[in-house]
């Protein structure tokens, strides 16, 4: 996987990061790709937020998965991406909240097995608020992350 590929994944979230590529599983000679939990190769891209790629290229055009883990207490700013992604909660409990602006009364919390549709240009936030969360996203890319104000418009 190209180096541009996890930056752009630091950037989904966290903004500006600076960490070695990798990915977690390579195809069998069939094209089959397993990759158990112990096997993600986690690259942490700012205090609280780690992330690993397990298919694709979140900086390409075409399809990637990749797993986000949030250190207890860590949320994301409120922000959104120009394309859909479909997120499910591996573990711990993820509180998401929409919205411009973080508000704690109205987030909802998800727990393991959940799932949340992040649709194409809707500000919302997410992360921790007790133990670790990982969460499995899915999209097309590229897949960039705008931060927005408390209005809703981007931060430039």
């Amino acid at each position: 996987m190209k180096a541009s590929a996890l930056l752009m994944v630091a950037a989904l979230i966290a903004g500006p990061a600076s960490f070695q590529s990798a990915k977690a599983g390579e195809p069998d000679e069939q094209g089959f790709v397993r990759v158990a939990p112990d096997d993600l190769q986690w690259q942490d891209l700012r205090p609280g937020l780690s992330f690993a790629v397990l298919e694709g290229d979140p900086t390409s055009e075409g399809f990637y998965i990749l797993r986000a883990r949030f250190a207890p207490g860590t949320l994301s700013r409120p922000h959104y991406h120009p394309k859909d992604r479909f997120i499910t909660v591996i573990e711990g409990t993820w509180w998401t909240g929409t919205g411009p602006v973080i508000d704690k009364a109205s987030e909802v919390p998800l727990k393991p097995g959940s799932y949340m549709k992040h649709p194409a240009g809707a500000p919302h936030y997410d992360g921790s608020r007790g133990g670790t969360v990982i969460v499995e996203i899915r999209g097309m890319g590229p897949a960039p992350l705008i931060y927005v104000d408390a209005d809703g418009h981007p931060i430039k």
